[in-house]
């Protein structure tokens, strides 16, 4: 399936979480994230939580943690 982080487009399997979409982004992002340097927002804003579920055609934006 098809998601989108930080404008790029992503193909990732079925049943993925935020921690995968991460991984497969970048592992250096990944790591940031891992350690609460990042953090993962919806296209609406809301914060996510690592094990949360990523759909088909979703939006997702990797910023600094605040």
């Amino acid at each position: 399936m098809k998601v989108t982080l930080n404008k790029s487009e992503i193909l990732i399997f079925k049943g993925a979480t935020i921690s995968d979409l991460v991984l497969a982004y970048s592992e250096r992002s990944f790591k940031m994230f891992k350690k609460g340097k990042l953090c993962v927002y919806d296209r609406f804003g809301n914060l996510t939580e690592a094990d949360g579920p990523v759909y088909e055609g979703q939006m997702f934006f990797l910023k600094r943690a605040e």
